[in-house]
């Protein structure tokens, strides 16, 4: 069992695929931390001894912006965004897409996604 900046690594995947489950890190970066440890892509995390976890863990440590920190990165940017009141904050304090997408036929999930949280729909 294998845990990784506060993401559980499920046992039977490959190392490679198991680091792209970390919010931040894809395949060039899960690749990169993968060949600085010395580990190959098709390695088990089932196979992984301490150490290793260890070694892959500080590796990731050492990227700016995984888990955590992205998510906190999104959020403070969003809050600018609302806060300067620009167009593109003020269409996420209305739920809507706020990169340009329709919404006259498109777009209804996002239109609805907190009212049903709400319980108002």
């Amino acid at each position: 069992m294998a845990y990784i900046a506060n993401v559980y690594l499920e046992e039977n995947k490959s190392i490679f695929m198991a680091l792209q489950d970390i919010r931040g890190l894809g395949r060039s970066k899960a690749r990169e931390i993968c060949r600085r440890c010395g580990l190959g892509l098709d390695i088990k995390v089932s196979s992984l001894a301490y150490k290793e976890i260890r070694m892959l863990a500080q590796e990731v440590d050492k990227e700016e912006k995984v888990e955590t920190k992205l998510a906190r990165n999104i959020q403070e940017n969003i809050k600018r965004l609302v806060r300067i009141k620009s167009y593109r904050g003020r269409r996420h304090t209305q739920n809507l897409p706020s990169r340009g997408q329709r919404t006259h036929c498109n777009g209804q999930t996002r239109k609805r996604m907190d009212w049903r949280s709400i319980g108002l729909n």
